[in-house]
């Protein structure tokens, strides 16, 4: 009878609290308004703070940091105003310049398609002037560059220089290598599996780390000797066995891998087939 009872009871409560609910929504419907949004001059904010620019840039940056997360609940005719979210970041960066989580947010946060690529770039770059021993600024230069521009040479060159730093993971080091093999930068994505073969004790890895080597250091050999042909013939090979049967190779050497390679006229670049 005891349990009876309180289930009756909880049926009762939880009737109730539907209740009040729906009257609430009846009462207060749920609506959504476009905020209102402006970028304050950089000098207005400064006088404004009355020396305290950091709290300025805390409050700016809440703002943007609002509107950018607002948009996953939002309905999707609510879209991301990039131009608004990346001017609100140079004013935060430019009046507290120390502001790494403002850089970190900016290439983390805010980047959603190719267009914020451009927009992120430069206060990145800040950024890096600002922390030069920061790795992880040059990376989301780097991984934008890959993913949204499909720029594999930028990429590389920006991942390099994060790798560079004491404090820098290895745990982007196979994204910096395939960008670096994409873009044509085979010394350096040799350096890097000599630097992942290091990270490892398991023979199978390093026997196809040190393979990937070879098919790399082939890569290289044959992209020097068609630049020298391209040099003293002022034309592009048909295919890469115009350097045997023209004498600038005495053989194309085979890939450790049982691939084949390719002369890639649309790259400039010799690559390998698929």
């Amino acid at each position: 009878m005891l349990i009876k009872k309180r289930f009756i009871l909880a049926v009762v409560c939880w009737l109730a609290a539907v209740s009040i609910n729906y009257a609430d929504r009846l009462a207060y419907p749920l609506e959504f308004k476009e905020e209102i949004r402006f970028v304050p001059q950089k000098e207005v904010v400064e006088i404004l703070s009355l020396g305290h620019r950091g709290l300025a840039a805390d409050i700016l940056f809440i703002q943007t940091i609002i509107h950018s997360g607002s948009l996953v609940w939002k309905p999707l005719t609510y879209q991301f105003d990039s131009e608004w979210s990346y001017q609100m970041m140079d004013t935060v960066t430019s009046i507290d310049p120390r502001y790494l989580t403002a850089y970190l947010f900016s290439g983390m946060g805010l980047v959603h398609g190719p267009k914020d690529v451009h927009l992120a770039r430069p206060i990145l770059e800040r950024g890096m002037t600002n922390f030069p021993q920061n790795w992880e600024l040059p990376f989301w230069i780097g991984y934008h560059y890959y993913v949204y521009l499909e720029d594999y040479e930028k990429a590389g060159e920006y991942f390099w220089r994060a790798s560079q730093y004491p404090e820098a993971p290895d745990t982007f080091l196979s994204l910096m290598l395939s960008s670096l093999k994409k873009g044509g930068r085979y010394e350096m994505a040799i350096l890097v599996l000599k630097r992942l073969i290091e990270t490892t004790d398991n023979e199978k890895v390093i026997q196809v780390y040190r393979k990937q080597i070879v098919r790399l250091e082939n890569l290289e050999i044959l992209q020097k000797a068609v630049d020298y042909y391209v040099q003293s013939r002022g034309r592009e090979p048909t295919d890469l066995n115009r350097l045997v049967a023209e004498g600038f190779m005495s053989a194309i050497p085979d890939d450790p891998m049982g691939k084949k390679y390719i002369w890639d006229a649309e790259k400039y670049r010799v690559t390998i087939t698929e």
